[in-house]
This record gives C-alpha cells, structure tokens and sequence, in this order.
C-alpha cells in the first residue's frame, strides 16, 4: 500500500467514528430548477447503480454524499476523489463529484467527470440527467435534448427525461411540445407521490399565463408556490394576473 492510499485509509478509518457509515442513495441534481435559481435543488435519490466492494471507497463514498448535502463542497470533494482512487470504476462516486464541481460552477471539470462516468456505464441514467443539466445552463440546448432522449431510451418511466425536454421546449418558446412534455411527466410524478410535481405546475403555470389563460395559470402557479414558497417568479405572475 503506498503512502497516499494509507494516508487515505487512516483518515477514512478516524472519521468512521464522527460520520454514520451506511450506504447512501445515488443523487443527481434533478433539471426542476427554475431559470432563476438553479442553484438550489431538490436531490432525490436513486438506487446505487453499483456499490462498491471497496470498503474504504464506500466509507469515503458515504462520507463525501454527507458532506455534499450539508453543502460542505470542498471536503465532500476531497472524499469522493478518495473513493474514486480506491476504486476507480465507482460510477456513484463520479456522479456525486461532478454535482459537487457543478455546484461550484467548475462546469468543464463537472462535464468531464460525467462523461468518464457514461465512458464506465451507458446505461446509468444519472450522469446522462446531471450533464444535461449543465448543458443546459451552458445555453447547449440541442446537447441537453438529446441527453434527455437518452434518459428516455433507458427508463421511458422515469419523469426526468420528459421534465428536462420540457423545459428546454419552453426555452424556445415552443409550448405546444412543452406542455404535452410536461404532461406526461405530471403523471408520472403523481406515480411516484414525488413533491418534485410542483415544478411541472410552475412551468404549465407560465405556459397559461404566456398564452392568455389566466385562470389555468392563477390556479398551476398557486400550486406550484406549495413546493415553492420563496420562488419570486411565481408571486410576480400571481401578483400581474391578480392586478389584471
């Protein structure tokens, strides 16, 4: 074992007293965010797509995914990079840095590691989500659909990939196909008893209100504020319509 790998081991082993050690939820950073505040996600959780047999990866895994949802972007950082060392095929563990690099707007870096982790595993939907999303933020519109068509391809049940090609419709002005888009992932998201609804009833919200329907919008954008009470967006058309 050389010096870095043991350095590695003997911090992992003193934390494993400070930090729970059970495995944690692949996460991917969900396309739900509004234009105005991408920064702040919901992360749901996925299954592992492949745990790894590293015990000390796992630990460093687990603690790195902690620290991320603490927000704590450096030291979670510096934890997955060690998993990724002690088991370089983790896929999880890349999918988990390149949404840390991302929330530190380090969005080359963050593509990279994607892709390193589609180069492991191109059927694992997750980085094919979280790339998107930074294409997305790139102004990359064309990359970003067809990654969400990939999304599709492997899980034609999961809402994200009709989410994301949603939103992407909607930034075209091209609400036709964003709304059956947005439908279908709807359904879906009521399926799942998923809170992550509310984001499909703010942009069916802006579609009313973009067209001329206002009552459609007053009633999607209420609901949408449910889930999304501080999104100032929604009480500035709330607050048109209503002065209308």
């Amino acid at each position: 074992m050389n010096k870095k790998t043991l350095y590695s081991v003997i911090v992992l082993l003193f934390l494993f007293i400070i930090f729970a050690c059970t495995s944690s939820p692949t996460i991917h950073e969900q396309s739900n965010a509004t234009q105005d505040n991408l920064n702040v996600i919901t992360l749901p959780p996925y299954e592992m797509v492949r745990p790894s047999e590293n015990v000390n990866a796992m630990l460093a895994y687990n603690m790195g995914t902690e620290l991320m949802r603490q927000n704590r972007l450096e030291e979670a950082e510096r934890f997955l990079r060690v998993a990724i060392d002690l088991d370089p095929e983790f896929v999880d563990a890349f999918d988990h840095l390149g949404i840390v690099l991302r929330r530190q707007n380090r969005l080359d870096e963050a593509e990279e590691i994607y892709l390193r982790s589609i180069s492991l595993n191109n059927e694992n939907k997750v980085p094919f989500i979280n790339l998107a999303l930074i294409y997305r933020i790139q102004g990359r519109l064309n990359d970003s659909m067809q990654l969400y068509r990939r999304v599709i391809e492997i899980d034609r049940f999961d809402p994200e990939g009709y989410f994301g090609m949603g939103t992407l419709f909607f930034i075209i002005d091209d609400y036709n196909n964003a709304m059956t888009l947005f439908n279908l992932a709807e359904v879906l998201y009521l399926n799942q008893n998923s809170p992550i609804v509310t984001s499909v009833y703010f942009y069916k919200g802006l579609i009313y209100f973009n067209t001329g329907n206002y009552d459609e919008a007053l009633g999607y954008l209420e609901e949408a504020k449910k889930g999304m009470p501080d999104n100032e967006t929604i009480d500035r058309v709330i607050s048109e319509i209503r002065n209308r």
